[in-house]
Formats: structure tokens, C-alpha cells, sequence
């Protein structure tokens, strides 16, 4: 079995937003400069449902994301602390990228416009947002206060489930000529981050296999279990290291550390069960699973591998049939995730587990062993004599 990871990435949108007056350190609103927003992501969405899915950086129209908006006083910086918000609640954007550049004008806002504060020295917004706000078949609970615990649940089927991400908190923000930082022409950038991982399993078979013109192997199923379908991500904004590390982590690098939006994942619960498309034809030199965008790539809560004993750890079981001139054979395996190795025939142990924004390919190769035949003589019998005397 081959593993591969490939980072995978995240999506383009843009929105619009604003606050009630309510809500305002006493500062002049003149009602006049709506808050938009433009969806940026590192690299593509990796997957997502019919609703949720993407071509390219870009969200698919119609796809609804929250945001969250909190306020402090001219020229003082967000700390990250919850208080005091701008927004009385999570603020719903409806994406529609045809023809919106970046500027998010045909963004859909169901909750109407929110607005920059204005005048001498307006207060300072900070806005932070996640992704999708309508997970469909799975579940998020997002925090109260935007930034906290969320809880998450991945749907039962890799069809419809949905690319759960963060966006980091985007701080400090007034309106005003430019672009740059503390000033925004009223466009606000978010920047949204995988948190899930991305599964695929792929299947393969030996070149023997074949080249022998009467044998055939076919993948009749295949199924993820024991797979951690729960679990809480918390987020926060504070000091994060270069490799991703916070305070109190091992390996943290106080030197890198800068002011960004950290995420973690922790309490990963369930032990679900998740059915694997594969292959309609018989296998070949080449890995395949069904090219099925949808049914092929799951979208799972990280979590690490644990030790290769069915009470515990995760697997895949796979069924398959062998037809060797005109006779069947079934046969089924259970291979535990923790025992993937890093090259295809390899005995090095790849010690992958899943983590946030990872890409894991599976690669199992499927191949009988030959029955070979060899042959020797049994030793004659000990010699026995005969005697005959003819006289």
C-alpha cells in the first residue's frame, strides 16, 4: 500500500456587510460606506458537496459563509477577545461569484448591509469568518462569540460532505483611500483554510496480473471503519510559530511567533462507517478509484492512527473477487491504516496520520501469489534380497 500527501488548499469569495448603530463606541456612521468582503483561500478547494463544491479558487454560487465582526477604538489593536462585537450575530453572505471581481457587489446579504463607521477617528473592525454556514447532511455548531470551540460532524457518505474552513482574522480595519493595512477601501479580504482532511483510496494490481490473459481482479467493496466522525476545533487569535505552533507546544519557536488565527482539534469521538466507491472495471498497472469527483475524495475530522488492533484502530476492509480462467475466487482484508508504508512493496513504516489541510492517498495493490509446483522423487524403499540357489 502507497500513501501520498498533497497539502490541499482553499477557495475565492466575496461579501458585503455592516452594524446596527447600536453597536458603535459612539462614532459617526454617515450610513453611506457598506462593508464588503472578497473570499481568498491559499490553493483550490479540494472537495465539497453539490452545493458547497468549487471549480478552481472560487465557491460555487450560491454557497452561504458566516461572519463575525468585533470593534475597538481608533488605533487600538484586536487582541483577540470577544468583546465588544460589531455584529449581533453571525452575519450570513450568500456567494455569487458571476461577475463579482472582487469587490463583492452580487453577493447576496439576507440580513441587508452593514457599514464602516466614519468621522475623525472611527473605531477599528476586525472580521473573522468560517465556511460553509449550511453544512448540509453534517453539522457546526459555530461559538457564540466568533471565535471559541466549534463542533463539527462529517456527513455518513464522501457525496455530500462539506469543506469545513477558517478564515483568519482580518484586523485593525478602517475605511479609507487604500487598501493598506489599517486602511480598507471597503473591501475586506478573507482569507479561508482547510480543517479537514481530504481521503482518497485507489486501487491497483501487479503487472504479472496483468500479463496473465486468463486472470482478472475485480474490487467488489470496500469500507472505511472505526473513523472518528466528531470533533471540536477551537479557535483563537494569538502568538502562532512558522510550523503552525502555539505556546506550551512542543517544537514552538518563540522567534517566528506572530499575531494570526490559531486552530486546533481536539475530543475526535464516533466510530463511523464509511462506504469506499470503487473501481467498475478490473484493475490494472494503474491506480484508480472511480474518477467520480464527488463519491471519490472524503472530506474527515484529523485525527491520528491508532495501533493496528480491530477493537481500537482504524481500517479499511476490501472485498474482491479473482477469476482465473473461468473460476472464482472471493476474498476480503482488513488493512489498518497505521500500518501504511511509504513505498509501493516497501517495509518503512509512513506513520501518516490525518491532519488538518492534508491530502492522504491510499494505494492498495491487489495481487494473488501464484501457486508454483516443483517436483522430486521419493528415495526407493530399503533393499530387500531374494535368494535362489539352482544347483
Amino acid at each position: 500500500m502507497k500513501k501520498y500527501l498533497i497539502i490541499a488548499a482553499a477557495a475565492a469569495l466575496t461579501l458585503a456587510s455592516c452594524a446596527k448603530v447600536e453597536n458603535f463606541s459612539n462614532k459617526m456612521n454617515d450610513g453611506k460606506m457598506a462593508i464588503s468582503f472578497s473570499n481568498y483561500a491559499p490553493k483550490a478547494l479540494v472537495k465539497a458537496d453539490t452545493t458547497n463544491s468549487v471549480a478552481g479558487t472560487q465557491l460555487k454560487n450560491g454557497a452561504d459563509f458566516d461572519v463575525w465582526a468585533w470593534y475597538t477604538a481608533n488605533g487600538v489593536s484586536f487582541t483577540g477577545t470577544t468583546e465588544p462585537k460589531y455584529f449581533t450575530n453571525w452575519y450570513t453572505v450568500n456567494y455569487n461569484g458571476d461577475g463579482a471581481g472582487t469587490s463583492g457587489e452580487n453577493n447576496g446579504y439576507p440580513d441587508g448591509a452593514r457599514y464602516w463607521p466614519t468621522g475623525d477617528d472611527p473605531d477599528y473592525l476586525h472580521f473573522y469568518a468560517y465556511y460553509p454556514s449550511n453544512p448540509g447532511a453534517g453539522t457546526i455548531t459555530a461559538p457564540t462569540a466568533g471565535l471559541g470551540d466549534f463542533t463539527f460532524t462529517a456527513a455518513d457518505s464522501a457525496a455530500v460532505q462539506v469543506d469545513f474552513m477558517i478564515a483568519d482574522v482580518v484586523v485593525d480595519q478602517v475605511y479609507g483611500a487604500t487598501n493598506a493595512s489599517p486602511t480598507n477601501k471597503g473591501t475586506v479580504n478573507l482569507k479561508f483554510r482547510h480543517q479537514l482532511t481530504k481521503v482518497q483510496v485507489k486501487f491497483k494490481t501487479t503487472q504479472a496480473i496483468c500479463d496473465d490473459a486468463k486472470t482478472q481482479i475485480k474490487v467488489d467493496s470496500a469500507f472505511f471503519y472505526k473513523i472518528n466522525n466528531t470533533g471540536k476545533l477551537t479557535t483563537s487569535y494569538q502568538k502562532v510559530d512558522a510550523n503552525g505552533l502555539i505556546a506550551g507546544e512542543t517544537g514552538y519557536d518563540s522567534a517566528s511567533a506572530v499575531d494570526s488565527t490559531a486552530t486546533r482539534w481536539s475530543a475526535q469521538s464516533g466510530t463511523a462507517t464509511y462506504e469506499i466507491a470503487v473501481p467498475a472495471d478490473t484493475l490494472t498497472v494503474t491506480a484508480v478509484n472511480t474518477n467520480n469527483v464527488v463519491r471519490d475524495a472524503f472530506l474527515m475530522v484529523p485525527q491520528k492512527m491508532l495501533a493496528n488492533t480491530e477493537a481500537d484502530a482504524q481500517y479499511i476492509h476490501v472485498y474482491w473477487t479473482v477469476t482465473t480462467d473461468g473460476i472464482e475466487t472471493h476474498n476480503n482484508r482488513k488493512i489498518y491504516l497505521d500500518d501504511c508504508v511509504n513505498t509501493d512493496g516497501g517495509s518503512t513504516p509512513a506513520d501518516i496520520d490525518w491532519l488538518k489541510n492534508h491530502f492522504v492517498t491510499y494505494i492498495i495493490t491487489i495481487a494473488p501469489n501464484q501457486i508454483l509446483f516443483t517436483g522430486d522423487a521419493a528415495e526407493w524403499d530399503p533393499e530387500e534380497f531374494g535368494y535362489y540357489r539352482i544347483f
